[in-house]
């Protein structure tokens, strides 16, 4: 299993795990954020003929709910960037495993 991270090829989140947690929170926020609160937005317009109002804590938990996801997102990045889950990965379910620079 240690074979691979003897070699001394491991790929670009083993080596910059850091970087690979960032893009990960990037592409959460970037993406996620402004996605639930278009969403939210469109849900208002709907139930404005109802005369339904979402209470303001709707919105506070469900981005709440949004940054904890991002969070555990990241935490799940990071893992997956230690040589050691990836020398399992590639042995035991390769197409998970990352690409070897």
């Amino acid at each position: 299993m240690g074979d691979h991270v003897a070699t001394g090829s491991l790929s670009t989140q083993e080596r910059n795990p850091r970087s690979a947690v960032a893009r990960t929170v990037l592409a959460a926020v970037v993406a996620l954020f402004p996605l639930l609160n278009g969403v939210l937005a469109v849900a208002i317009e709907v139930l404005k003929p109802y005369e339904v109002q979402l209470p303001g804590w709707v919105f506070l938990w469900l981005n709440g709910a949004l940054a904890a996801v991002t969070v555990i997102t990241a935490g799940a990045t990071r893992i997956l960037a230690i040589p050691g889950v990836n020398a399992w990965l590639r042995k035991y379910a390769p197409i998970f495993a990352p690409e070897d620079n």
